[in-house]
């Protein structure tokens, strides 16, 4: 049996070893974190914080369960370090001003569910905001009735010079499990359209993102890496066969932005965890960043889209940048009012957004009335250069993009050179917490000697 401090000794080691471990992994993931978002744009008043955050996080961990000696030293050092968190969290009051009209009108799309029920003067409207219409098309949609429905509702756009992207949905978005089915639906969608001679459609958009199901709706632990790599295979090959075939259409997505930030490291972490793809080997033709700003608190939208916007920009700056926003008139989310809808979408184009796509059109109508897409286009494409859109910064909505880097820095465990680094660590932490206990060293403070 082992004696009463024996076994203090073993809990000490574990204890140690735990701390030294936890502390190892927390500060890995979190100055990976700080490297992204400096990367992708953060200005030195947001990202000055984090290295404070950091510091005192890891420090008082490690300081505390080792049982370090508290000294006038580590003292003013943990003080200092909470000065600098407490002062340096709201950014110094910093607000950036943009001028939209130093850049060029931005084409305005919109999302629909039924182009049937938008009237004449509607549609005239989207024509002088020089978009496109988003139409939802699944497999019904172009099967019997429902066929004849959509070709009508497609054949009133022309007169109007209004171009379409339909939005093949299918039964848990283009998620690993199903994706079997957007790859089989986008050929008979193509075929209809070069069948019917449409014209006037741009091409096949599909919604990326994570499956609502529960039973299969995240991977946290990576284990299904063989199906999203072979998901990725199949979109790649779906993406050489539409240009070998249909080289007219285009073929992309639409997803969170989160999936665009994933591949900053060299590795598609988040959107495995998600079991949506977005990035295969192949090029899309088209991409579109959710950034959808109502589903948070009105005091964070405009740094979080600005932000946001900001790293997709950095993160691709030779891309197409589209941009969908919102949510308005759609029952089931958090609302923008308009002035925050016309807000989000002169920053977008104060950012250089090549385009704004609004969810949904046929809701906004509804709630904003039949005037709404002339009065937004007008309001966003302002050519006053008096005009500006103040961006306060919010350190809540700096949070969401490093919160969502630090996720993607500690799931590079997932890779074998990540297994391989962390258990490196376990191992050299747990070497120094047996070494320290085992055989402490006496300390100097104060002027004298002491063993811990």
């Amino acid at each position: 049996m082992t004696s009463p401090a024996q076994q203090k000794r073993l809990f000490l080691i574990i204890i140690r070893w735990s701390a030294l471990t936890l502390a190892g992994w927390l500060l890995y993931g979190m100055t990976r974190a700080l490297w992204a978002v400096i990367r992708l744009g953060a200005p030195l008043y947001d990202w000055q914080w984090y290295p404070g955050l950091i510091a005192l996080l890891v420090g008082l961990a490690v300081h505390v369960v080792w049982g370090l000696p508290r000294t006038k030293r580590t003292t003013l050092a943990f003080a200092g370090l909470s000065i600098w968190i407490v002062v340096g969290y709201g950014g110094f009051w910093q607000t950036v001003e943009l001028v939209p009209s130093q850049t060029d009108p931005v084409p305005i799309s919109f999302w629909t569910s039924g182009i049937s029920e938008l009237p004449d003067s509607t549609l005239e409207d989207i024509q002088l905001a020089g978009g496109y219409l988003y139409r939802i098309a699944g497999e019904k949609s172009i099967e019997g009735e429902n066929r004849q429905v959509l070709i009508a509702e497609l054949e009133r756009l022309p007169r109007y010079d209004i171009e379409v992207y339909l939005t093949s949905n299918v039964s848990d978005y283009l998620s690993v499990p199903v994706h079997d089915e957007w790859v089989a639906l986008v050929p008979k969608i193509a075929a209809f359209i070069h069948d019917e001679d449409l014209t006037n459609i741009r091409g096949i958009v599909g919604d990326a993102e994570h499956p609502l199901k529960a039973e299969m709706s995240f991977d946290i632990l990576g284990l299904d890496r063989g199906g999203f790599s072979s998901t990725v295979r199949d979109y790649e090959s779906l993406i050489e066969r539409m240009k070998r075939e249909y080289p007219d259409l285009s073929l992309g997505v639409t997803a969170d932005w989160t999936y665009y930030i994933d591949t900053l490291d060299g590795d598609a972490d988040l959107s495995i965890v998600q079991r949506s793809p977005v990035d295969p080997p192949g090029t899309w033709s088209y991409t579109n960043a959710m950034i959808y700003s109502s589903y948070h608190p009105p005091a964070w939208r405009a740094y979080y889209v600005y932000s946001i916007e900001q790293a997709m920009a950095r993160r691709c700056p030779d891309c197409q940048r589209s941009y969908l926003i919102g949510v308005v008139g759609y029952a089931a989310d958090p609302l923008l009012d308009f002035d925050d809808l016309v807000r989000d979408a002169r920053l977008s184009r104060a950012m250089g957004a090549q385009e704004i796509v609004v969810f949904y059109l046929n809701g906004a109508l509804r709630d904003f009335g039949d005037d709404f897409v002339r009065r937004f286009a007008t309001a966003v494409n302002n050519t006053d250069p008096e005009l500006v859109v103040q961006v306060p910064f919010s350190r809540p909505a700096s949070l969401i993009l490093y919160g969502v880097t630090f996720a993607d820095a500690l799931l590079d465990v997932h890779s074998w050179k990540g297994l391989l680094l962390a258990a490196s660590w376990i191992v050299f932490s747990g070497a120094i917490a047996l070494h320290s206990t085992l055989r402490p060293r006496s300390l100097r403070y104060d002027g004298q000697d002491h063993v811990p």
